[in-house]
């Protein structure tokens, strides 16, 4: 690698985390609360009916 090069930021781990439609104040404070930068990926799985509306996405990408 050259000086110029930006070095990989690979994850070292992956994680994954299962919610229901009322997990989602408990994913906002564990996100709120993540070191950054970390290592890590999130593979973040909601489980809810499909006629629910998710907010998960407005609320996730805001972390």
């Amino acid at each position: 690698m050259n000086s110029t090069s930006t070095p990989s930021r690979k994850p070292v781990y992956y994680v994954g985390i299962g919610a229901s439609a009322g997990g989602l104040e408990a994913l906002d404070s564990f996100f709120t609360n993540m070191p950054t930068p970390n290592s890590m990926a999130f593979i973040v799985i909601q489980h809810l009916s499909p006629d629910y509306k998710s907010l998960m996405v407005e609320l996730l990408s805001k972390r």
